[in-house]
């Protein structure tokens, strides 16, 4: 691969932008990427070092340090405000650590997914890139082009168990890119092709794109997840026969014994009395037990009721035993409406019929809860332990009309239908496993870093 000249484009740094725990996670580790490859990998082991700068703050103290960390970020582009970055990796949060560590896991084997990524010597030119931004906005913009056309509506209905992208991350879950100058230009130039082809753009030659520009060690999506003491590379969807036997490994073991949700006295605020002195209520959420890739793991369904949304989210999300962060998820109770659907389709619909009947009572009690929380809010003499109790009032209205009628249909479900490697309960939490890891059809190739 030759050398190729990327000009130089400042750090974004905008107070504007949202700076939520995520966005300052990848951006923090798109930096230090980008600084081990600056350094190469014969410096990057010896500066990169926790030994000898166990926190951030000891790092910026060898000035050194200081000097190639602002030619690392002439290399990045991230949506999130560089002071904003540096305050967060100063947290006692783990992601100073993780961010090390898996830079010098990139900087050294990353040769090994292919050897055209020439990272291991230092100064090659590569930027770094989080957000919708350069890269990863032309890629966003043919991965719409490429959703809504034509042919990609047919492989909906020809492919039983593909239910289309709602979701890009379940395409291409990658946090971060990295380009070259000839990445960059080839992406762009696919942009202008599909923009010209708007009926018959597909995923085909979207993720075509994708593997040739991978093979030139020009372009990677990299996958973050948290890791605490050391870092592997992992290949995602680069051999589909590969593809099919982890799918294949993934097996239905049971579900926790989820029981109905329980207000501890006659009324919201009589419970939270209750609450306040030491009652325990019951679990609000069912957890699916799998096994896959040789190890244990879980779906975790729950319902989230808090946030700005008047209905509150259902939330999705693959654990496996060991791993720092979660392992996926699933996006909404309609994507998982569609995946059971091509199962059962009286349960699928029995699920979503219950939750949207929970959903609009839940949605009236957030909005008479709010007067609680503005009460506590105005209140100038608080009573002692009050500020949880308007997160205890969604909770039971949570709970009471969305997750007492959606898990005992999952629940009975999933283990009604256990019939061994064929059964239902084993193909619907493989469908479930391959949508939450990114490795549905025509999902694109990608390298998990953890």
């Amino acid at each position: 691969m030759s050398r190729v000249q990327v000009p130089s484009i400042p750090p974004l740094i905008n107070s504007g932008m949202a700076q939520d725990k995520t966005t300052l996670a990848e951006s923090a580790q798109a930096i230090f990427c980008s600084l081990a490859d600056y350094l190469g990998s014969a410096q990057s082991d010896k500066r990169l070092n926790l030994k000898i700068y166990p926190t951030f703050k000891d790092f910026l103290a060898y000035s050194q340090n200081k000097i190639d960390l602002e030619k690392a970020l002439s290399r990045v582009k991230v949506d999130a405000n560089i002071k904003y970055v540096y305050d967060f990796l100063n947290q006692k949060n783990g992601w100073y650590e993780s961010s090390i560590i898996i830079a010098n896991k990139l900087v050294n084997d990353l040769k090994n997914i292919d050897p055209d990524y020439k990272i291991a010597k230092a100064g090659i030119d590569y930027f770094y890139l989080r957000g919708n931004l350069g890269v990863m906005k032309d890629i966003g913009e043919l991965w719409s082009i490429a959703t809504k056309s034509n042919v990609t509506k047919e492989q909906e209905k020809r492919i039983p168990t593909f239910i289309g992208f709602k979701d890009i991350n379940k395409w291409n879950p990658a946090d971060i890119y990295l380009a070259n100058k000839i990445g960059q230009d080839e992406i762009s130039k696919e942009l202008s092709e599909a923009k010209r082809n708007i009926k018959s753009y597909s995923f085909d030659f979207l993720n075509e794109k994708i593997k040739k520009l991978i093979d030139k060690g020009a372009l990677l999506p990299l996958s973050l997840k948290k890791t605490k003491t050391d870092a592997k590379l992992v290949k995602v969807n680069f051999v589909e026969a590969s593809k099919d036997q982890v799918l294949k490994n993934v097996n239905f073991v049971g579900t926790t014994n989820w029981q109905p949700y329980k207000m501890l006295d006659k009324t919201p605020e009589l419970s939270f009395i209750a609450l306040k002195k030491g009652g325990k209520t019951e679990t609000r959420d069912i957890k699916i037990i799998l096994t896959a890739e040789g190890k244990q793991g879980e779906i975790k369904i729950r319902h989230d009721p808090s946030g700005s949304s008047s209905t509150g989210r259902l939330v999705i999300e693959l654990i496996m035993k060991g791993d720092a962060a979660k392992g996926g998820s699933i996006a909404s109770q309609i994507a998982l409406s569609d995946l059971w659907k091509t199962i059962d389709q009286k349960a699928a619909n029995d699920f979503l019929q219950a939750y949207n009947k929970g959903v609009k009572e839940f949605s009236k009690l957030k909005k008479e809860y709010l007067k609680v929380k503005d009460k506590l809010r105005s209140d100038k003499n608080p009573s002692k332990g009050d500020a949880n109790k308007y997160d205890h009032y969604l909770a039971i209205a949570s709970a009471t009309n969305i997750i007492n009628e959606i898990m005992p249909i999952i629940k009975k479900w999933f283990n009604s239908n256990d019939q061994g490697e064929k059964g239902k309960s084993n193909k619907l939490i493989r469908l479930l496993f391959q949508i939450a890891t990114s490795r549905s059809p025509l999902s694109s190739r990608f390298v998990i870093a953890k």
